[in-house]
């Protein structure tokens, strides 16, 4: 492709990502809505006994609506990988007509990853663009243990937070929103599955968002810049001197992931709403 090409493509894709964005942010709202809404008494539904018929009711669209925002997030997750190929300075066309063709999503992420670290580190062999020959365990010796380290560590993120979730987006696009089914053919209901897919809310799902961003920055930290250019440290390039900052943050979302509090979450909505009324009462009475 010519450069005037990759360009065009990359502003396709991102201008997907940014419609993304606002779907997101928008069914995001309309969930944190619902924790704001009342009933005539006044009284925040979300704070009413789980058997009132008015929460049930509501709870029921929170779920809906959350079922779409996994779909979105997942959607981003996709366009991103895919407006990764288009960045600046990066792939070549046969790397990028690759990693195009493998199928699964989870796929693309992987090979995205290793060839983007065989061309930051110069272990793309002659003759191998796509690096299938390259063992990057094997590199040890070359490169030290903690850039090995630090490659699996980011593969592992794809293996344990990108797989699992866009497991989920195939739940959620075969329709199975309240009760879930063991794949290839959804045959066989799956109490598991179903568990996995109840647990996610909008807290979750707002992290792995956050999760994909913060990896999607790193991947292009790691392949586009070299250390000679970069100003806050010539011995490090934007990859190894930001790894640190960015793990933490992708640490701290997985955290969230992990132990979600989504009634802690609901009561801090609530509980500022009401700080905010008492407060717009007070200096009105003023």
């Amino acid at each position: 492709m010519t450069p005037i090409e990759l360009n065009q493509y990359f502003h396709y894709h991102n201008s997907n990502i940014r419609l993304l964005k606002i779907g997101f942010e928008h069914i995001r709202n309309q969930i944190k809505d619902l924790y704001h809404k009342q009933d005539n008494n006044g009284n925040y539904i979300f704070n009413l006994s789980d058997s009132d018929i008015k929460k049930i009711e509501t709870k029921k669209i929170e779920k809906s609506l959350s079922r779409i925002l996994s779909g979105i997030q997942v959607s981003w997750a996709e366009e991103s990988v895919k407006r990764l190929l288009y960045e600046t300075n990066l792939f070549t066309d046969t790397q990028r007509t690759h990693i195009i063709t493998k199928g699964a999503l989870d796929q693309k992420w992987y090979e995205s990853l290793k060839i983007v670290f065989c061309i930051a580190y110069d272990l793309v062999p002659i003759g191998d663009e796509i690096c299938a020959s390259v063992s990057i365990n094997t590199e040890r010796g070359n490169l030290g243990n903690e850039l090995v380290n630090q490659y699996f560590e980011l593969r592992d993120i794809i293996t344990n937070h990108f797989v699992p979730n866009f497991f989920i987006r195939n739940k959620v696009q075969h329709g199975e929103w309240e009760y879930a089914f063991k794949p290839k053919h959804s045959a066989e209901y799956s109490q598991e599955i179903t568990d996995s897919l109840n647990s996610e809310n909008i807290v979750t799902t707002t992290s792995r968002f956050t999760l994909v961003n913060t990896f999607y920055q790193m991947v292009v930290d790691l392949g586009r810049f070299k250390s000679n250019s970069f100003a806050l440290d010539s011995m490090q390039t934007p990859f190894e001197f930001f790894y640190a900052g960015y793990m933490r943050k992708i640490r701290f979302e997985i955290s969230k992931i992990n132990s979600t509090d989504l009634e802690s979450f609901i009561s801090e909505i609530i509980d500022k709403e009401k700080r905010g009324k008492l407060y717009r009462q007070q200096n009105s009475a003023n």
